[in-house]
């Protein structure tokens, strides 16, 4: 990996924080399927026995027992049981403040990695599973490090895997990326962005869609919304407020964006970051 990608994914792994949604040990029943549906939280499975098959995007693959998968909020997916054995699997759904799309777009990361049977995922899984519900006044920080150690366990193998295919990306288009983070209150514009890029706007544009999957005035608006998300979770700041150190101007739109996003209102998603709703 170049000096300056690995700069850019140690700046954006250094910030990043997660809330765990959900974690168990299951069998898969024979009505496990879903088709052509968008989550807005990650997914990470640890597959135990069975068989299934999972689409992202364009590209489907049936995870073998054995296999880490990992499958970034914001993609279409599906999902499907076959004519063998379900599934038995640990999983869990979490979200970030890091948009994990966006590295796998930049960085070529595989949606699985052959783990084996590893008795440091089925600990690391199993306490998500059991903290969860434990009500032990030490179990976020339990919480945090089991998942935040199945996430790096990933991508330790996931960057040195063959199918990892990093694009090469500038260190002008990094450094944008940079600039975009520090200024998420400010008004920024594609004429800026694509000159501080030396780019031609066009360019810029089919150059950022490419390495990041969306246009850069969706980024703006993704990153904007998860930092809404962090400071809504982690300060006090009043929904207006919140909404203006993000970078939105209109409260009314920010919240109507918002639960579009999180699928609750900024007031509702703070009140599920509280301690007592664990």
């Amino acid at each position: 990996m170049e000096l300056v990608q690995r700069q850019f994914m140690d700046h954006q792994l250094s910030r990043l924080r997660v809330q765990l949604l959900l974690a168990k040990r299951s069998v898969c029943h024979a009505g496990w399927r879903r088709h052509r549906f968008i989550p807005a939280y990650h997914k990470l499975y640890y597959i135990c026995e069975g068989e299934g098959w999972l689409q992202v995007g364009r590209k489907q693959f049936r995870p073998k027992p054995g296999e880490l998968v990992f499958i970034p909020g914001g993609l279409e997916q599906s999902y499907s049981v076959t004519n063998g054995p379900p599934y038995t699997k640990y999983w869990c759904h979490f979200r970030s403040n890091v948009h994990f799309e966006q590295l796998f777009h930049l960085y070529g990361l595989p949606f699985t990695i052959d783990a084996g049977h590893s008795s440091e995922l089925y600990g690391r899984f199993q306490e998500l599973v059991e903290q969860r519900v434990s009500g032990s006044p030490a179990a976020p920080l339990r919480i945090q490090s089991a998942l935040l150690s199945i996430i790096a366990y990933y991508l330790e193998r996931a960057i040195r895997s063959p199918d990892a295919d990093a694009a090469c990306v500038s260190p002008e288009m990094l450094a944008t990326l940079d600039f975009i983070d520090a200024h998420l209150a400010d008004e920024l514009t594609i004429g800026e962005l694509s000159r501080r890029a030396h780019f031609h706007p066009n360019y810029f544009i089919r150059m950022f869609k490419r390495h990041l999957g969306m246009t850069p005035m969706r980024y703006i608006h993704e990153r904007r919304l998860e930092l809404a998300q962090e400071l809504l979770g982690a300060t006090d700041l009043s929904v207006r407020e919140v909404a203006y150190r993000s970078g939105f101007r209109d409260v009314s739109h920010f919240s109507a964006a918002f639960k579009k996003k999180s699928g609750v209102s900024p007031s509702e998603y703070r009140n599920a970051c509280l301690p007592d709703h664990g």
